[in-house]
């Protein structure tokens, strides 16, 4: 099972999930599926971290 995190942009403030490994706490830039804004976790609304 893949692991993933909860994210909330802040550009649109729409929540989607992106890969744990690739994302959460690495310096590369997510891409929002809502309205393509490019940000790092850090960077995020909220992150909502998941129990895998």
């Amino acid at each position: 099972m893949a692991k993933i995190f909860w994210v909330v942009c802040p550009k649109c403030e729409k929540k989607f999930y992106a890969s744990l490994d690739d994302f959460r706490h690495q310096d590369r830039k997510m891409m929002c599926p809502f309205c393509q804004e490019r940000f790092l976790d850090k960077e995020a609304k909220e992150v909502i971290d998941v129990d895998n």
